[in-house]
């Protein structure tokens, strides 16, 4: 959260403009670019989608995973517990558990 707030800040020093500024010209609000400064909370996928169209770059510079030369730093993302615990499966019991879970999504979605 600190990359995104970090950088969300630069982005918009960077184009010398208000909060508020920001806010109106991405269709959001300025309590939340606000909060997203200060690292309080992360925005919803459409409040990034916003933010990269209103500053022409994507999602992953936003939230800090991507250089200005394009290059993603994938490990400054923490793995998960469930990929922590996929990792320790053997290839048997890794390729079991995609299957269920597969399963278990097409039944969600598909009915």
């Amino acid at each position: 959260m600190e990359k995104f707030a970090k950088r969300l800040r630069t982005l918009r020093l960077e184009k010398g403009i208000t909060q508020k500024e920001l806010a109106i010209g991405a269709g959001l609000s300025s309590t939340n670019i606000s909060t997203w400064e200060l690292g309080k909370s992360l925005p919803l996928p459409d409040g990034l989608i916003a933010l990269a169209n209103y500053f022409g770059c994507s999602i992953d510079y936003i939230l800090g995973r991507e250089t200005e030369d394009g290059i993603i730093n994938f490990e400054s993302t923490p793995k998960s517990k469930i990929e922590d615990l996929y990792e320790k499966l053997n290839r048997q019991n890794q390729m079991m558990a995609l299957g269920y879970l597969t399963a278990l999504l097409e039944k969600q979605f598909n009915g």
